[in-house]
């Protein structure tokens, strides 16, 4: 199997894929009818909880540690999150999703910590679960009409440096191969976090900048609200 390559001809032609693939299905879904609307939003509910519970079974698969099979990335975190706002579940999901997901997924699918190239099953599986993510926020803003205020935004950070506490301690707990939201080590392969100190240093930046994500995040609405 080849090994992955960043931004190579295959990673490339895959970026373009995922994206066209994400806009035709957002702007069909925006254009569906009532109920055939309501089904598209419950069927992508569903594919993204789907793929969440599989990744029980694919990290053991794939010859990752044990820790991965916990969906306790942002990535993951935003999966759920999203797919539970589709389902019917609350507008606090559909804050977590889009702040969780839009950026970081956006980052994962342009530098991902892959071993190997398509087609490999791990690469195949991280570029449909990332696009599922963004498809699942692109709907929800687009087809769903959904928009957070800056309460809302000020809310999830507040959110998400509680939980930064929590899987601190969570990383550690249990052991070498946890490192959600790449808490206790920066990830591998060429990513921004390159730029930062070295561990456990980088949090100095990886805070900061994650706030400023999110805050990149709210921008375009704050923008939309301002111009109207």
């Amino acid at each position: 199997m080849r090994p992955f390559v960043l931004f190579d001809p295959i990673h490339l032609a895959t970026l373009a894929v995922t994206f066209i693939i994400i806009i035709v299905a957002t702007f069909w879904i925006k254009h569906l009818d009532g109920h055939r609307l309501e089904h598209a939003r419950v069927s992508l509910g569903v594919l993204l909880l789907v793929h969440l519970f599989m990744q029980l079974f694919n990290s053991f698969s794939y010859g990752l540690p044990w820790q991965e099979s916990i969906p306790l990335h942002m990535c993951d975190l935003s999966k759920l999150t999203i797919a539970l706002f589709l389902l019917g579940y609350g507008k606090k999901f559909f804050f977590c999703g889009l702040f969780w997901g839009t950026i970081p997924a956006i980052m994962a699918l342009l530098t991902p910590a892959l071993r190997f190239t398509f087609p490999d099953a791990e690469f195949v599986n991280f570029y449909y679960g990332h696009g599922l993510i963004i498809l699942g926020v692109s709907v929800s803003v687009f087809a769903l009409n959904q928009s957070p205020t800056f309460r809302d935004f000020l809310w999830l950070v507040q959110v998400t440096l509680a939980l930064t506490v929590i899987l601190f301690f969570i990383n550690h707990l249990l052991g070498e191969g946890a490192n959600f939201w790449y808490l206790k080590d920066k990830p591998p392969g060429d990513t921004i976090m390159n730029y930062f100190p070295d561990a456990p240093y980088h949090l100095i930046a990886l805070i900061p900048v994650a706030i400023f994500a999110f805050f990149l995040t709210y921008l375009p609405f704050l923008m939309k609200g301002q111009s109207r």
